[in-house]
């Protein structure tokens, strides 16, 4: 399911590498009460989004580096949209991020995380992040950054409770 080259000195990775100009981001974080494989099960499970995720109940993608992901987005107080991105880099069990450029780089790129960290108590820390830059940021944060805010708790509430109700197991 994923490229070899998973790796962060991926070029397809390198190319959505953030810049400095108007650099912000919106960042959920939730202890999940399961260890980080039946999580990661859970965040690469694509065809069962819908009954957990209402934030993004359709993503369409093969996982693989370069490849698109579409997502299919209920933005909280805001229409439902369309987005394609790539694919940029995926460390299994560890992270998945996909991003996105509007026109140049410099203009608007973007870069969804998705980060599982095993705890200490078995337990898995999970962040959701969409880190942004360039200079249509400021205009991005101001029409849907709270929207993106309420859509990533959505998120990870619904993970944590899909994952502690049962509905993963690892094979």
């Amino acid at each position: 399911m994923t490229s070899p080259d998973s790796g962060r000195s991926h070029p397809i990775h390198l190319k959505y590498r953030q810049g400095k100009v108007f650099a912000d981001k919106v960042v959920v974080r939730i202890e999940i009460a399961a260890p980080v494989e039946r999580v990661w099960q859970a965040l690469v499970d694509f065809e069962r989004y819908a009954e957990w995720n209402h934030f993004t109940p359709r993503v369409e993608t093969d996982l693989i580096i370069g490849s698109p992901v579409t997502l299919h987005v209920d933005m909280p107080r805001k229409s439902r949209m369309v987005r394609t991105e790539w694919i940029n880099l995926v460390e299994p069990e560890q992270s998945i991020c996909w991003g996105m450029h509007m026109g140049h780089p410099a203009l608007l790129c973007a870069n969804r995380w998705q980060v599982l960290r095993p705890l200490d108590n078995g337990h898995t820390e999970y962040i959701t992040e969409d880190r942004m830059s360039g200079i249509l940021t400021p205009l991005v944060m101001a029409f849907y950054g709270r929207s993106m805010q309420q859509g990533f708790q959505m998120v990870a509430d619904g993970l944590k409770d899909w994952v502690e109700d049962g509905q993963t197991h690892v094979e």
